[in-house]
């Protein structure tokens, strides 16, 4: 019994307390305000991003013949083994399979080393981008009065945000305004 009235004086102390805070919580929730912006937007429409994007581009278009010319010739190549392998012995058929293979991890060591070298670039090229954005949607997020701004992604977790908060266009003039200096 005695155990029993110190838990519903325990319970009864805490619904007090949150009955006391909540509408201090409240007021301070109904005066805060929230932005979502879309990074991948800014970055496709800005100045910026699209500088990025050509060099990246440039790049991606000197690799990639390269290995698409090798990728062809690999694959003419796995078809003549194939028709002419019926009439080649077995250690003749071994070898060229063997070194058929041998082209074959020389050619996904070659694409290695390109999506390496574009994943590269792009760290390079778009590193400098993301932290001007930062200071932008910070800038963006003080002039406005806004409290929080969160980024406008599913994959972030976002479902549903009103128009009304977007900032996307006043993030991106600023870029571009800061990008043109």
């Amino acid at each position: 019994m005695r155990f029993l009235k110190k838990n519903l004086l325990s319970v009864f102390i805490i619904l007090l307390a949150a009955m006391i805070a909540y509408p201090c919580f409240a007021a301070k929730a109904a005066t805060m305000k929230f932005g979502v912006v879309s990074i991948q937007e800014v970055i496709d429409k800005s100045e910026a991003g699209k500088s990025a994007r050509k060099v990246l581009e440039a790049k991606q278009s000197e690799l990639q013949p390269k290995l698409m010319e090798e990728k062809k010739a690999l694959d003419q190549e796995a078809k003549d083994i194939e028709k002419k392998s019926s009439a080649w012995s077995a250690e003749k058929k071994q070898d060229t399979e063997r070194e058929y293979q041998k082209k074959m991890r020389a050619y996904k060591l070659k694409v290695d080393d390109a999506q390496y070298t574009m994943k590269k670039l792009q760290k390079k090229v778009l590193d400098p981008i993301f932290k001007q954005l930062q200071g932008v949607i910070n800038e963006v997020g003080k002039e406005e009065g806004i409290s929080m701004i969160f980024e406008k992604s599913r994959s972030n977790g976002l479902l549903y945000a009103d128009k009304s908060l977007d900032v996307t266009a006043d993030v991106l003039t600023k870029l571009d305004s800061e990008t043109t200096k």
